[in-house]
């Protein structure tokens, strides 16, 4: 009765069944608009008169649920810090000292890792001009900060700034001078906190399925009604989900900093699909890591070596454009991206990068169909059934992942419509290029003295050349 009156149904004594039941539909539909027009709320809520704002605006607005974001953020981070613990406690318990403190060290070199290069990033902040708009609003970086890290509470803190900056944001109903700033600003905390993840994503993640995966194929036994046998297998899809999840956030806020680019929607099926493409790719290449280790424990090094040889050559080829004056950290840089190629494409250029994606995608499939072929003719441990189940669970990832990678950028990539015109010439992934570096805060002063043609390349900060891990130069 009260959602008759609540959306203006007459009141009778005697109705039909249909009837109600169309009125309680009417009625939680109009309520469910309403909620989502509740959480998709914008502030400000008029659309700034200033070109420049206006474009910022519509990229760094806030809704309800960007409040709530960093919250999921870090039930996530802290998740996954559980889960990993738990396994490793259930390796110890097992008596796999071993596989415990192994499964520990990922994690910890890891958390130690990203605290050290989010520390960093911090003393970059307060020695540029983004300190003074940080405190002009309140969001001054303090000393107990780097106290945080110590704890490696880093990640943490940084989504308690973002909630902060988005709270910010909301309170201006109407417009105000510093609006552009404060947009930027907000763009600029997301970058940073994803790039984070990207770090975690290949140096906790990835290692992390490798290694409870090739525990499982030594153990040769899987309990189903095991408690500690499905703690361990449920950390292997758990791994995955968030290393492509992390990749997928990336992808989305680096666009959103580069005026030039179209961006990557959240409910979009070109977000669909990169995320099925990084998910199933990477589980392609760790099932036939994997199962080559578990029978051939120090070749599988020699098959990492040469394709981590093999890569460092093709980036060589590649333009780096961090630590052009210091030739020495630059090559050290290759080597990093050269290892994250272990596990997923990943190249320097974000142009023309066909001519490195199709070398590298036959390299992995060569090397995939070498490693599983020789598990399965020269392993005896496993049952002919068992055999014919993860070649075909290869195959099937591999393939899927494939199909997805060209359907994203065939059919749903965020710049598809630029993206066919180039198809005339070829098929590519990649057409659009972006710088990934942090952003360089300049002051207001200083703006006018930027000549021509440096305002027609700029992106969407001035850039200065900082190692921060590119883990999408393809999108």
């Amino acid at each position: 009765m009260f959602f008759k009156r609540f959306i203006g149904c007459p009141t009778v004594m005697k109705e039909t069944s249909s009837s109600a039941c169309l009125c309680q539909f009417v009625s939680c539909r109009s309520s469910s608009r309403r909620l989502l027009q509740w959480i998709l709320d914008t502030r400000p809520s008029e659309l700034p008169k200033d070109p420049e704002t206006k474009l910022w605006y519509e990229r760094g607005y806030c809704t309800r649920f960007d409040l709530l974001f960093p919250f999921l953020t870090t039930s996530l981070m802290l998740l996954d810090v559980a889960f990993d613990l738990k396994v490793a406690i259930t390796h110890y318990c097992r008596g796999d000292i071993a596989w415990a403190s192994l499964t520990i060290a990922f994690a910890l070199v890891s958390l130690v890792s990203i605290n050290i290069v989010s520390a960093n990033w911090f003393l970059e902040d307060q020695r540029s001009f983004k300190m003074e708009i940080m405190s002009k609003n309140g969001l001054a970086i303090k000393r107990w900060f780097y106290v945080c890290h110590v704890f490696l509470c880093g990640g943490l803190l940084r989504c308690c700034q973002i909630f902060r900056t988005v709270r910010l944001i909301r309170r201006k109903k109407t417009q105000s001078p510093g609006d552009k700033e404060r947009f930027r600003l907000y763009i600029a905390q997301l970058q940073d906190s994803s790039a984070l993840g990207v770090l975690e994503a290949f140096m906790e993640e990835a290692p992390q399925v490798s290694l409870q995966l090739y525990i499982m194929l030594r153990r040769r036994s899987f309990d189903p009604a095991s408690y500690e046998d499905l703690t361990v297998a449920l950390s292997i899809p758990k791994s995955l989900v968030l290393f492509s999840f992390n990749l997928l956030i990336y992808a989305r806020y680096i666009r959103l900093a580069d005026r030039e680019s179209h961006q990557l929607k959240w409910l979009c099926l070109g977000a669909l699909f990169f995320f099925l493409w990084r998910l199933f790719m990477l589980a392609s290449r760790i099932l036939a890591l994997a199962l080559f280790a578990s029978c051939s424990r120090r070749y599988v090094f020699v098959v990492v070596g040469i394709h981590f040889l093999v890569s460092y050559v093709l980036l060589w080829r590649q333009e780096c454009e961090y630590f052009e004056s210091q030739p020495i950290k630059q090559k050290f840089f290759r080597c990093a991206i050269a290892y994250v190629h272990v596990f997923c494409f990943f190249p320097l250029e974000g142009k023309d990068t066909r001519r490195f994606g199709y070398p590298y995608y036959v390299l992995v499939l060569i090397e995939n169909i070498v490693m599983v072929t020789w598990w399965t003719f020269v392993t005896t441990e496993y049952s002919l059934q068992f055999k014919i189940a993860m070649v075909l669970a290869e195959c099937l990832t591999f393939f899927t992942g494939i199909v997805s990678l060209t359907l994203f950028y065939r059919c749903f990539h965020p710049s598809a419509a630029s993206a066919r015109e180039e198809l005339d010439a070829g098929p590519r992934f990649s057409t659009l290029k972006i710088m990934y570096k942090r952003a360089q805060w300049e002051r207001r002063e200083h703006k006018k003295e930027i000549s021509t043609v440096t305002a027609m390349n700029n992106q969407t900060f001035d850039h200065e050349g900082k190692d921060v891990l590119s883990a999408d130069t393809i999108l």
